[in-house]
């Protein structure tokens, strides 16, 4: 499964077509992690599911999106968020714990404007929960800003790379 994760468009949607459209493979889904709900909504992805989170900038369409979703793709959990309320500007410590509390191995923020993909190993200690499976941490940036994420899930695996326009 082919996905791609966009944050942080704020009024800039164009990026996300060019994404879109420089992909070689089929998107399965695109994950929207918030600040441009108004944004995503105006792409038209066909087929391709679409997840989105609202964030601390989408005040007039907050309604629209849930500010967290919890889903199972391809035998993984993956937890999407905007971040704000995870305070993730300070660090991704309360997230990957709320995280790791649900169960999820697979967890997207944006908020910070920053690219980042981190990999946690078996064993690591989040909170009161010790990982049992690797975790993965995938901040897309900002596409306003020319950056996107892009995931591959297969059953036993997870790849993660950043993209930029």
């Amino acid at each position: 499964m082919d996905i791609l994760v966009f944050s942080d468009s704020h009024g800039k949607e164009r990026g996300m077509r060019e994404a879109l459209a420089r992909q070689v493979r089929r998107v399965h889904a695109v994950f929207f992690l918030g600040d441009g709900l108004r944004d995503v909504n105006r792409l038209e992805l066909g087929e391709t599911a679409l997840f989105a989170v609202s964030g601390n900038c989408d005040w007039g369409s907050a309604a629209e999106a849930p500010d967290e979703i919890v889903i199972a793709l391809e035998g993984h959990t993956l937890m999407a968020v905007h971040g704000h309320r995870y305070r993730v500007k300070d660090g991704y410590g309360a997230l990957l714990a709320r995280a790791a509390e649900i169960g999820a191995d697979i967890v997207l923020s944006g908020h910070t404007h920053l690219p980042h993909a981190e990999t946690l190993p078996v064993g690591t200690v989040l909170g009161r929960v010790t990982l049992e499976r690797p975790m993965y941490l995938l901040n897309p940036g900002s596409i306003a800003a020319g950056s996107f994420g892009t995931l591959t899930l297969q059953r036993g695996s997870v790849l993660m790379a950043h993209g930029a326009l």
